[in-house]
This record gives C-alpha cells, sequence and structure tokens, in this order.
C-alpha cells in the first residue's frame, strides 16, 4: 500500500521554478499554453525557454498564451491523489489570467468526483519567482506533515510579505500583449528605457525608469537593500534568456545578503510571452 503525504502542492506554470526543485519537493505543474504562428505548445512540455527566446528573435513573432482549463487542473488534481490526501493548488494572480478560476471549478469537480479529497485553491497574488517562493514554502510545510489547514494558513501569511522587482529589457513584448494596460500605457513612446517595475498584492507598479541595464540592476539590488536590511532573505533571481546577467546578479545577492535560500530561474515562455527577452528580476521576502 502506498503511503500517502497529507497535502500535495500544484502550481501553474507561470511559477518559474527550476526542474530539480519541482522534483526535490514532489510539486506537481499545469501547464499554460502557447501558441505560436500555427503552432500549439504546452508550457515548458513541448517547448523549453532557450527554444522559445530563440524561436521569437529569429521569427520576429508575438506568440500568444492561453490559460489551463479546468479539465487540465483535474487531471493533474486526479494524479495527486494517487499520493496524497489533499491538494493545495497556488496560482498566477487573478488580475492577470483566468488560471484562478479555472482551478477552483477544477476543484469543485474533483472533491465531487474523488470521495473524501479536498482541493484548495489560493491565488498568490504575484506571478513567476515570486509565485514559485510561495509554493516551495507550501511544499517544505507539506513534507513536514502539516495539513491543508495549516498548509493554506501558512501560504496566505506568506505572500503580504512577497516581492516582485523586476525591470525589461524592451516595451515591445509588453505592448503589444496588452496583459499589462496600465504599465504599458505610462511606456507611450518613450524609447531606450528598462522600467523597473514590481507587482505588489496582484498589482504591477513602476518604480523607475533607468536607461541601461547596469543602472536598472543598481536600482533593483538598492530596493532590495531597503526592504531587507539585516534580515535573513530567500531569493529567487530571475532571467529571460540573460543567464550570464542572472548568474551575475545572484552573485552579488549573496555576497551582499543573508541568504538562507538563492537560486536563479529562468522566466517559464508563458511568462516570457509577454515580457520578452532580457527581463532580470528579484522575488524574495524576509525570514522573520
Amino acid at each position: 500500500m502506498v503511503h500517502k503525504s497529507q497535502v500535495a502542492v500544484v502550481v501553474d506554470s507561470s511559477s518559474c521554478l527550476p526542474r530539480d526543485l519541482l522534483e526535490r519537493w514532489r510539486i506537481h505543474v499545469v501547464s499554460h499554453e502557447l501558441i505560436i504562428g500555427d503552432m500549439s505548445f504546452k508550457d515548458g512540455v513541448d517547448i523549453q525557454p532557450s527554444d522559445f527566446y530563440q524561436l521569437i528573435q529569429d521569427n520576429h513573432s508575438v506568440p500568444t498564451t492561453s490559460s489551463p482549463n479546468p479539465s487540465c487542473f483535474l487531471e493533474v488534481f486526479r494524479s495527486a491523489s494517487q499520493v496524497a490526501e489533499s491538494v493545495i493548488c497556488i496560482t498566477v494572480s487573478g488580475n492577470f489570467s483566468a488560471t484562478y478560476g479555472s482551478a477552483c471549478t477544477a476543484a469543485a469537480m474533483a472533491e465531487s468526483e474523488l470521495s473524501g479529497f479536498s482541493v484548495g485553491v489560493v491565488d498568490s497574488q504575484a506571478a513567476a519567482g515570486a509565485q514559485g517562493l510561495v509554493a516551495l514554502q507550501a511544499a517544505r510545510s507539506a513534507d513536514d506533515g502539516a495539513d491543508l489547514e495549516e498548509v493554506t494558513s501558512l501560504v496566505e501569511g506568506l505572500i503580504p510579505k512577497m516581492n516582485l522587482v523586476a525591470f525589461l529589457d524592451s516595451l515591445y513584448y509588453l505592448r503589444r500583449s496588452g496583459r499589462v494596460p496600465r504599465l504599458a500605457a505610462w511606456a507611450g513612446d518613450i524609447l531606450g528605457i528598462k522600467p523597473l517595475t514590481e507587482m505588489n498584492l496582484g498589482e504591477p507598479k513602476l518604480l523607475a525608469k533607468p536607461r541601461t541595464r547596469s543602472g536598472a540592476t543598481n536600482r533593483m539590488l538598492g530596493v532590495m537593500r531597503e526592504r531587507i536590511q539585516d534580515m535573513p532573505v530567500h531569493v529567487n533571481v530571475m532571467h529571460a534568456h540573460a543567464a550570464s546577467d542572472a548568474q551575475d546578479l545572484r552573485q552579488r545577492v549573496e555576497d551582499e545578503f543573508d541568504c538562507r535560500e538563492l537560486f536563479v530561474s529562468e522566466f517559464t515562455p508563458v511568462m516570457g510571452s509577454h515580457l520578452g527577452p532580457g527581463l532580470l528580476g528579484l522575488a524574495f521576502y524576509a525570514e522573520a
């Protein structure tokens, strides 16, 4: 008889977690769909980040995306029910995607179909590396034996502490996608800037308009310095087809901060399709 854990963690593919961490903490992933021309791909399954960024640069194409439908979530919930007594599903912010609604629909279907199986769905009010950090902490809590109520409480307490700061190399993909209209609107026809932005509780905000990558990187580290000060920190260094810059940033973070957790993740195609190659960012939270 297979021993079941109390809680399995499910995320959508916008969470931008490296494969080794997904496997280490047994986190289940539901893929978004990516459409490039007349081709359709499952995010992170049929196409990997390096191939995707090369493809859009070579073809000058602007992909479109589609959130996972309820049946996609239901399939993963069924799989999770084989190894756990319940599921917590942590989704990308509902302000930018229909993913949360799809997961809620699938949760109701799963609980009706699978007797005694509980599914909790939480809007992370974040995306990318910040969503990933929330999921990692949920998975660690589940691994320690916490039940669904306890894991959900931990997640809900962590969400307000999460920071997501990043700069774009170009406004082209953001303006074409229309997914974040408030950020695209202020950009207007300004050229040559590397807009430094953040997402706070699901709301995008412009922090600065540096004109160079080095200037944007320094401003980003300054934001982290102000918010973390001397506290221990968990950090996810994010990039989109900018691996060398990400490793340099990782080293600077390691040298300056008391990092309890520090790793590099690459934006999945579904995230990169809206923001474009060259992005560099930090997701982080202070340890109490």
